[in-house]
């Protein structure tokens, strides 16, 4: 079973990014390609040309992160094929797909341990939350926390931190593609996480909401994304679907 739903401009978006990514690949590897070479003639360089080398390795994965993050943002709510998901083997995806300092630690939480969800939509939901909230991370975040919870055709994923947090006259433009609230030599990010996490609730009828974790500090932030479609959730009538996806 397809989920399917695609706009216009998505369709231009995808063809964009698509047709870009050799390109921006070329251009990523050209540099570590001359830095290699240099290296096994034994030139040397100045200072001044191996900083513009290392500016465009540097701004180069920028650039390839940006087109990745557009391409996945343009698929989203379409292509998704409904998928039995094993959420212990999940979580542990996902703890190997970020980058975690070792200061942080992270729980995660489930209701069941097998939901049914359109994929790659969910993955790419619970990986842009937890990749945003690692990023946006400070030297006072010790705890990222996310959670799963799953009942008859729903689908909550909630994601707390206690880090720094966003003020909420600034909630509304940290989930507009292509923004964000940091600069580039602070956070590596492309503007894509909570935008995506956005595009993919309003996508399955849901919603996004996001407000301050703890407000006794007035520190952190817990985003959950509500997911709502007949054909997902854990319920049992999803159990019995799963089973027959299964065994098809």
């Amino acid at each position: 079973m397809l989920h399917t739903h695609e706009s216009s401009a998505d369709q231009l978006l995808y063809k964009i990014t698509h047709d870009l990514s050799e390109t921006i690949r070329a251009l990523v590897e050209l540099p570590k390609w001359i830095c290699e070479d240099l290296a096994e003639a034994q030139t040397e360089v100045s200072a001044e040309v191996q900083e513009n080398l290392d500016a465009l390795i540097v701004n180069g994965a920028r650039l390839e992160q940006l087109i990745n993050g557009l391409q996945t943002y343009s698929r989203v709510g379409f292509d998704q094929k409904l998928s039995v998901i094993n959420l212990p083997a999940k979580m542990k995806e996902l703890r190997q797909a970020i980058a975690l300092p070792s200061s942080i630690k992270l729980t995660t939480h489930h209701n069941t341990d097998q939901l049914l969800a359109f994929e790659p939509d969910f993955s790419n939901l619970c990986l842009a939350l937890l990749d945003n909230a690692v990023k946006h991370s400070d030297q006072q975040t010790r705890c990222l926390e996310l959670k799963i919870v799953s009942t008859d055709h729903r689908i909550e994923v909630v994601m707390v931190d206690d880090g720094p947090g966003i003020p909420i006259h600034l909630r509304g433009k940290a989930t507009q593609v292509l923004t964000s609230l940091s600069s580039k030599d602070e956070v590596e990010g492309s503007g894509i996480g909570l935008a995506l996490a956005l595009k993919t609730a309003e996508s399955y009828r849901g919603t996004l909401l996001l407000e301050t974790a703890f407000t006794e500090t007035g520190r952190g932030l817990r985003v959950k994304a509500c997911l709502k479609d007949p054909a997902i959730g854990a319920g049992l009538k999803v159990k019995n679907a799963a089973s027959g996806l299964i065994n098809s």
